[in-house]
């Protein structure tokens, strides 16, 4: 009896999801709007489709090479560097830190 009370004490415990020090989702996804807000093309177009479409700060994470490109058409490779270096905080948390390689 006592067992299946621990049970049911830990099924209905509050789990978090991620840890507080994570920058929240939908913060994440904006500062990649940020990102390409001043890249006119339709390639803007349909990066911003991606990162509204991303379920996962992972996919937004897998996102770069397409904000890279974007924002070198626009601008330059320096540009989009610098950029995309700018969001590693924000992925601290959600992406393997041995993933979390300036460009």
């Amino acid at each position: 009896m006592a067992i299946r009370s621990i049970f049911a004490a830990r099924r209905h415990a509050p789990v978090s999801p991620r840890p507080s020090i994570c920058m929240p989702f939908e913060r994440i996804r904006q500062g990649l709007h940020l990102c390409i807000q001043d890249c006119p093309d339709t390639a803007a177009q349909k990066v911003a489709y991606k990162i509204n479409l991303a379920k996962t700060p992972a996919d937004l994470w897998l996102l770069r090479s397409d904000l890279h490109q974007c924002i070198s058409h626009t601008h330059d490779q320096a540009e989009a560097a610098r950029r995309i270096n700018a969001l590693l905080e924000a992925f601290r948390g959600w992406i393997p830190a041995a993933q979390l390689t300036r460009i």
